[in-house]
């Protein structure tokens, strides 16, 4: 059976109190995921006795009619011709949706329950919880406000700006959050810590013994946090005069991962110990400018020395995500973060970086898929004419910063989506040309079988069929050494720990490509031998793109994995089906492309390397530091280099690396596969050079060497978006977003509401995005109309039991979904 992934990545924006709302949409998309993995352990063999029990059953946290049964009945319903998986691995959010973003990846990490976060947003996230206690008014603060108080509420009624008729407990939370403390934070950031941490503990309490990650082995999750650095961090850039100026940089983000290994073990920012860590995160993102503090670390250090808990993930922590501070020699404990709407409240762009170092071992489905709680934000008309001075001043202060419309970053992914197009259209133009340039020169050899010597023979080759095209091929060559000299200037600036762009990296780059211009590295021409059998017949300027082009070495292994894709048979065309053969193929060159992972810091390098990159670039009161003048003027200097590079290059060992994929490449499952497959993937491998001169302009402005060329294709989850259930046409089904955001936190019965949306919402997007990742010819037999309102029913049934507060709409859906 056709297997195939549906990858989604997660994008949660601000909101305030409408978290409630995403968090609605977290408990379908945690039921989704659940499903996918019982319908694949059951077809895999390797749940048996799990075959025939009820989602329930498999997750006792769910009602005995959960929507997770639907999702896996949808499953079962495609697999008579597709074996769908779904994944999320990569999430990103900022503010109330970081808090999200953090409670879901800590479900899918390790298959934890989301009742407990359920729970504390509908019975903890109230207005008086969160006031801070020596900020909250007493019965006599500020007492001149209460004969106001109650014009006030009709006023804000009148404007729409509470959610619904203001009762008596609303009154109450209004009168105390606008009596309470002025001019200072009036929320306790220390009491967000908390609820966090509880509901993380929670979490990890009500976890099943045994339960394994909700990523497959083998995948990774990537969790980004958006925080706003207050002071902001002190960097340098490079102009005409003064040479170098330094601005600060406020945006900041905080990553967390899980790698889930081939042998079944975790490497998890997202176990018990790291809790604090998460909980810093979400403290952090969400700390609303005026509401909450700012958040520092010694902040949660003294939360938790009164708790008596521990952090043991702190160090590592730090060093992943203030490593700019260490760097500069500055305090991380001195870092003081804001909400991360500040300045980026909708991370989408930090979500495409995480997706271009996701790859897939088969077909892939990739989506985007955005949570937007409030999609018209402060959207004003057009022609309502000319705001007053108080308007304009918020707006420009608050309002347009917080609501600036994501048009720009889609548009971003709509040209790149454009662009990978553009690129999948000029390889398959220009693959017959290279595919008979690679047959000459191999003389059609690729057809029959051939050796691993053959094969690097062939690679050697390959790299001269340009050189008669002088204009081209000194060009490409030069711009590959310069990639190559990039990497050596990386590695030596790191063992001599200067931070990226600084004046003292500058001057390594200078002395490096001083020293290559000595060499003949970098020349004006560049001539190849005849006879090319190892990688030592390469000279010099060569050994330097084999032994430091790693980019260059991802753009071709990526590149290779293109051409496996490309292989994939459509669904009833009746080819034979070797799907399984090229997943194999894949997981090999995944392998290598892993491999390639050791190069993104030291730990590669032995002690003795770094002795030698510090004793000759790093500055010293007692000798000059090495200057491009002082190696053009030196002998001696310029041998020194030449020692220098030689033992990096033995100590990289990228031309082992290089090896190994050719072992992949004349391996038996390789030359097993049928001639068209096997031809076409060794023309995307052989003949890189010529792909790569097609492809990497567009590939380097689009940040495509870490990444396969694939479209990403983009989903929205928000209330304008899920049409299937309408009750009052045109008007808002979400309170929350009364009260500048805050009117979840007046009443339970605000916060009901707006969960329980989230969660039919969820159920009628996920089924649509669900039902467009299935081929148009095999969508017929679904009925995915039905299987929608079964959910709605389910979810209407299990929350009729907890849901106090809104009887009246639970009756009102349940009447709507009837009719469906």
């Amino acid at each position: 059976m056709k297997e195939k992934e549906l990858r989604l990545a997660l994008v949660f924006f601000g909101g305030v109190s409408l978290a409630v709302y995403q968090h609605g949409i977290n408990r379908e998309i945690l039921n989704l995921v659940r499903a996918s993995k019982i319908y694949h352990a059951g077809r895999s063999g390797e749940d048996e006795a799990g075959a025939g029990r009820s989602f329930h059953q498999h997750y006792p946290d769910e009602p005995e009619r959960s929507t997770g049964d639907i999702y896996h009945e949808f499953l079962q319903a495609l697999g008579k011709d597709i074996a769908l998986r779904v994944i999320v691995d990569v999430i990103a959010g900022s503010s109330a949706g970081g808090i999200n973003g953090i409670t879901l990846s800590a479900a899918l990490a390790h298959d934890r329950s989301l009742m407990p976060i359920t729970s504390m947003w509908l019975e903890e996230a109230d207005m008086l919880n969160l006031l801070a206690p020596e900020a909250k008014a007493r019965m006599w603060s500020k007492w001149y406000f209460w004969p106001l108080l109650r014009p006030l509420l009709s006023r804000l009624g009148r404007e729409g700006l509470l959610p619904g008729q203001a009762d008596a407990e609303m009154g109450k939370r209004i009168s105390v959050f606008l009596r309470s403390r002025w001019f200072k934070p009036p929320l306790d950031g220390r009491r967000l810590s908390t609820l966090i941490l509880d509901g993380l503990s929670a979490m990890h309490s009500a976890t099943l013994p045994g339960a394994e990650s909700l990523l497959p082995k083998g995948e990774r999750l990537d969790l980004v946090v958006t925080v706003t650095d207050f002071r902001g961090l002190e960097r340098p850039i490079f102009i005409h005069d003064p040479p170098v100026a330094y601005e600060r940089e406020h945006r900041h983000l905080l990553c967390f991962g899980l790698e889930h290994r081939k042998t079944g073990h975790l490497l998890s920012d997202f176990d018990a110990d790291s809790f604090p860590s998460l909980v810093f995160a979400g403290r952090a993102s969400a700390s609303y400018p005026g509401a909450f503090p700012p958040a520092q670390l010694r902040e949660l250090d003294d939360l938790l020395a009164a708790r008596h808990t521990p952090w043991p993930a702190r160090s590592r922590f730090v060093a992943r995500n203030f490593h700019d501070y260490l760097e500069r020699g500055e305090n991380p404990d001195e870092a003081v973060l804001v909400d991360g709407s500040v300045l980026d409240n909708k991370p989408i762009a930090a979500c495409v970086e995480a997706i271009h170092t996701h790859g897939s071992l088969r077909e892939v489905d990739r989506r985007l898929v955005y949570i937007d709680p409030h999609p018209k934000g402060t959207r004003r008309q057009p022609g309502t004419g000319v705001p007053g001075f108080f308007a304009t001043l918020r707006g420009a202060l608050s309002d347009l910063p917080r609501q600036d419309p994501v048009y720009n970053e889609l548009a971003v992914i709509s040209r790149y989506n454009v662009q990978a197009r553009r690129l999948k259209v000029a390889i398959e133009h220009a693959r017959p040309q290279i595919a008979r340039l690679i047959e000459e020169e191999t003389a059609g050899k690729l057809k029959g079988g051939y050796s691993i010597d053959d094969l690097r023979h062939w690679r050697l080759l390959s790299i001269t069929l340009l050189s008669g095209t002088a204009i081209v091929y000194d060009a490409w060559m030069r711009a590959l050494i310069f990639e190559a000299l990039d990497f050596v200037v990386r590695i030596i600036a790191a063992a001599c720990q200067y931070t990226a762009d600084s004046p003292q990296a500058r001057r390594v780059q200078e002395v490096i490509e001083a020293w290559a211009r000595r060499q003949g590295i970098i020349a004006e021409a560049y001539k190849m031998p005849e006879h090319l059998y190892s990688n030592l017949d390469l000279p010099l300027f060569a050994r330097m793109i084999l032994d430091f082009g790693l980019i260059y070495k991802k753009r071709r292994l990526n590149f290779v994995l293109h051409e496996i894709n490309d292989r994939y048979p459509d669904l009833g065309s009746g080819s034979v089906v070797e799907s399984e053969d090229l997943d194999l193929l894949k997981l090999k060159i995944h392998k290598c492309i892993a491999e390639l992972a050791v190069y993104d810091d030291l730990d590669f390098l032995s002690r003795h390397a770094v002795s030698a990159c510090r004793e000759l670039f790093l500055e010293d009161d007692e000798a000059p530091a090495l200057t491009a003048e002082r190696l053009e003027a030196d002998p001696e200097a310029c041998a020194e280099v030449s020692r220098l590079v030689e033992r990096l290059a033995q100590e990289c060992d990228l031309a082992r690396t290089v090896d190994n994929v050719d072992a992949v490449l004349a391996s038996p499952l390789m030359q097993n596969l049928r001639e068209e497959s096997r031809i076409a993937i060794l023309t995307g491998y052989l003949g890189y050079f010529f792909w790569d001169i097609i492809l990497r302009p567009t590939a380097s402005a689009l940040s495509l060497e870490a990444g396969p060329i694939e479209e990403i294709l983009v989903d929205r989850i928000s209330p304008e978006d899920a049409s299937s259930i309408v009750l009052d046409e045109g008007k808002p089904v979400l309170l929350g977003s009364s009260f500048a955001g805050f009117g979840g936190f007046l009443g339970r019965g605000v916060r009901e509401n707006d969960y329980l949306w989230g969660r039919l919402h969820a159920v009628d997007r996920l089924f649509d995005i669900l039902l467009s990742t299935v081929p148009a010819n095999l969508r017929a037999g679904l009925a995915v109309d039905a299987l929608k309102k079964r959910a709605f029913e389910r979810v209407l049934e299990e929350e009729g039991q907890r849901l106090e507060l809104v009887p009246e709409l639970i009756a009102r859906l349940g009447e709507a979904v009837s009719r469906l």
